[in-house]
C-alpha cells in the first residue's frame, strides 16, 4: 500500500461511477419525458372527449411537475445509495481490515498455554 494521495478526479470518479450517472441521467430523462408527454396526451384526449380545451392539458402539465421532481429526488437518492455502497467496496478493497491471526496449537486465545500448569 502506497501513502501517495490520489487526485480529486479519481476520488471524484469512483465515489461516483459512470455507470451510476449514466443510469441515473437515463431515469431522469424517462421520468421527466415521460410524464410529460403522458400528462399532454391524456389532456388531449380528456380535453377532445369532454370538449373542454385546455383545461385537461394545463391541469395535467401543472400537477406533472411536482411529480417528475419527486420521483427524479427518488432516483436521485436510489442513485446516490449505489454509488456509496460502489465507494465503501472500493475503499475496503484498498484497506482490508486486518485478520486476526489464529493462536498456535496448544495455546489459548490470548496466548497462554493450555497445558496444565507444574508445581
Amino acid at each position: 500500500m502506497s501513502s501517495r494521495k490520489e487526485s480529486p478526479i479519481v476520488i471524484l470518479s469512483r465515489a461516483l461511477p459512470p455507470g451510476v450517472v449514466a443510469g441515473l441521467v437515463v431515469q431522469v430523462a424517462a421520468i421527466v419525458g415521460g410524464l410529460t408527454l403522458g400528462a399532454l396526451a391524456l389532456g388531449f384526449f380528456l380535453d377532445a372527449a369532454l370538449g373542454t380545451r385546455p383545461l385537461f392539458i394545463l391541469a395535467l402539465a401543472v400537477i406533472s411537475m411536482p411529480v417528475s421532481v419527486w420521483l427524479t429526488y427518488r432516483a436521485a437518492m436510489r442513485a446516490s445509495a449505489r454509488a456509496r455502497a460502489q465507494y465503501q467496496d472500493y475503499l475496503q478493497s484498498r484497506h482490508p481490515p486486518p485478520q486476526e491471526q489464529e493462536p498456535a496449537p496448544g495455546e489459548g486465545a490470548r496466548g497462554d498455554s493450555l497445558a496444565p500448569a507444574k508445581r
